[in-house]
């Protein structure tokens, strides 16, 4: 049900004429109509309640307004503009009226609000009303920063509402308008003191877009790769990048906290774009070395350390790996490097007063190495007390007919079981018995990735000759006592824990179960991702199997190791050396002629490398299909493969 949003104002175009008043165009030659603009969000106020941003650009207009030394005393306008400035602080960073309680000045951090504004405010609060010079220029100063924090934004949010969510062009041109201050196509140079609110602008009105368009996220890492948005027109070898990295950090940052995917696509696009570019002299390309040192300056440096938890190291390394020229070596000495090394003890660092104690009993053995601990958690008090028991994820699987696989799923800890897509009892009942007989396993459900007859066929006579079990699965799957929402979790005994991915295509009830045990993480995806392929679309689209292998299921880390439904590598490698002779594919070529088996033996971010269907952003996959948009590559792939 679409949610109802109650405003002050009838429509949108009465907000965007109060903002004319308060912020003319430059053309306007007409009558001055802040005052006017004052009495109507006077008048809002009266209907309901009305966004801080606005009654506080109400009031610092009003304020101005009242700065007539002739008509008012200079006590008054101190004042006016003192409760106004005051007004305006407080709603925006006092955690006591909203959120987690923190100080002012963190909350203001957060906003990109200057801190000499709150040390104004508490002058202003608690000591004398500054001077009618300062009060002035930090009402005008507030002005330029709501305008760049809510009003710019006012007109863009209004359009990205109107997107076409899967109209790739419109979607690329807003995020490309959003941009656009900061392209460095500007001839008016922006004063310092502004140049962070308007970064902040920048990044609202991205996340604007992304918010309302499914695409945007992944089409905005592409576009900030076109040269003069992360890499300044006229770059040459060996120009240092820190200006463009103070200057783009907040935004990227920004994005990534309100959308955690867009840092990894950004990161994936770098490392593609470096490590499978061909480029006749690469080591002397400034686009490559400025790709090395984006990649570089996210995976390493101190300003990225709480954002660069969602990036996919592990795919980075293996793209250099993969593709070794002179910058991905250095890459991947440097993330190794950086890998290793050692972060200072807690003992060395002296204990701060009123701070959380040093915990006991900690350990120091040297496989307990706090370099798995950041300095962050370090400083306020964090230690480790004992090492988490990571054994492996039970997993047994078996190849039935047809190359069919069925999984049998234990936690060690207490036995629990279940048995995933049984799909031929004669096969599996036999080793499910031997097993309980044993007191191996205590099987308490089936598993279903979808319905079709070879995964969930075998469920009722299963369930005949073992009594009690659920079946979990899709809507659709026999005897089905249990459908898992998408995202809902649920546990294998103690220590599995089970997420349940939905990514309807091959069929509609079609659910991948992402497990964990520790650091061991495996995903079982039934037929909509095979080693080096996809399932057809036998009750979806493309625009469904995109989102299911490049959204879903590439969200996942890129350790996860995958387990199919069916042993299909070898005629899916073929394809995929038709499609690409990338070096990932002919090493999985190599793989699948030696081994019968593929299942468990690659993962998530191989098959980001080796897997056409995962690559459709790849220039050199959308230039064998003769498109660019990713659902319009996927549709072609999958008649291509069909056709074979």
């Amino acid at each position: 049900m679409a949610k109802v949003i109650f405003t002050a104002w009838k429509t949108k175009s009465q907000l965007l004429e109060v903002r004319d008043e308060f912020y003319p165009p430059s053309a306007y030659a007409g009558p001055d109509l802040r005052s006017h603009g004052c009495a109507v969000v006077e008048a809002w106020k009266l209907r309901g309640n009305v966004p801080h941003h606005v009654e506080a650009t109400a009031l610092l207009t009003d304020a101005i307004l009242h700065d007539d030394a002739q008509r008012n005393s200079i006590f008054s306008i101190r004042a006016t503009y003192s409760a106004a400035f005051c007004r305006f602080v407080t709603g925006l960073v006092d955690t006591k009226i909203h959120g987690v309680r923190r100080t002012m000045f963190q909350r203001a951090t957060d906003l990109g609000l200057p801190a000499s504004f709150v040390e104004l405010r508490h002058e202003a609060t608690h000591r004398e009303p500054p001077s009618l010079v300062v009060l002035r220029k930090a009402a005008q100063r507030s002005l330029e920063w709501l305008w760049d924090n809510y009003w710019a934004g006012v007109a863009d949010d209004f359009g990205a509402s109107a997107l076409t969510h899967d109209d790739s062009a419109s979607v690329r041109a807003a995020l490309c308008d959003a941009l656009q201050p900061l392209s460095g196509g500007s001839m008016d140079p922006v004063p310092k003191k502004r140049k962070r609110d308007q970064a902040v602008s920048v990044a609202m009105r991205l996340v604007s877009v992304c918010n309302v368009s499914a695409t945007g996220v992944r089409l905005l890492s592409s576009v900030l790769l076109e040269r003069g948005f992360l890499v300044p027109n006229g770059r040459e070898l060996g120009d240092s990048l820190n200006d463009t990295f103070k200057e783009w950090n907040p935004v990227l940052q920004k994005v990534a906290e309100s959308h955690p995917a867009f840092l990894r696509h950004l990161t994936e696009d770098l490392v593609n774009d470096l490590a499978f570019k061909n480029t006749t002299d690469i080591s002397a390309d400034a686009s490559s070395e400025a790709l090395y040192l984006w990649i570089a300056h996210i995976l390493t440096s101190p300003a990225w350390e709480f954002h660069r938890q969602s990036c996919p190291q592990s795919y980075v390394l293996r793209a250099c790996d993969e593709s070794p020229h002179h910058w991905t070596k250095m890459l991947g000495d440097q993330l190794r490097k950086h890998a290793s090394k050692p972060k200072s003890a807690l003992a060395a660092r002296p204990a701060a007063k009123n701070r959380i104690s040093k915990p006991k009993h900690v350990r120091n053995d040297s496989q307990y190495a706090p370099t798995q601990l950041s300095d962050k958690l370090l400083e306020h008090g964090w230690g480790f007390l004992e090492k988490w028991d990571s054994r492996p994820l039970g997993v047994v699987s078996r190849t039935g007919k047809g190359n069919n696989y069925a999984y049998l799923v234990t936690d060690e800890s207490t036995k629990k079981s279940v048995i995933i897509d049984p799909a031929n009892p004669p096969e599996v009942a036999p080793e499910l018995k031997s097993q309980i007989a044993s007191g191996k396993i205590d099987l308490t459900a089936i598993v279903n990735t979808h319905h079709h007859w070879d995964h969930a066929g075998g469920n009722n006579d299963i369930l005949k000759q073992f009594k009690g079990l659920q079946v979990i699965g899709g809507k659709d799957c026999a005897s089905v006592t249990k459908t898992p929402a998408h995202g809902e979790e649920f546990k294998i005994g103690d220590r599995i824990s089970v997420k349940a991915l939905h990514t309807p295509c091959h069929t509609q009830d079609s659910v991948c179960y992402y497990m964990q045990d520790g650091d061991q993480r495996v995903v079982f995806t039934g037929d909509t991702l095979f080693i080096g392929g996809c399932g057809r679309f036998f009750e979806g689209n493309a625009k469904e199997m995109h989102k299911a292998l490049n959204e879903t299921l590439a969200a996942l880390p890129d350790d996860t190791k995958v387990y199919p439904g069916h042993e299909y590598t070898n005629a899916n490698v073929k394809f995929c050396i038709a499609v690409s002779q990338s070096e990932p594919i002919k090493k999985l070529q190599a793989f699948a002629e030696k081994n019968k088996e593929t299942q468990g033996k690659f993962t998530i971010g191989d098959e980001k490398l080796h897997n056409v269907f995962m690559r459709v952003n790849d220039p050199e996959i959308q230039k064998v299909t003769g498109k660019t948009d990713p659902v319009d590559v996927m549709a072609a792939l999958r008649e291509m493969k069909n056709a074979m």
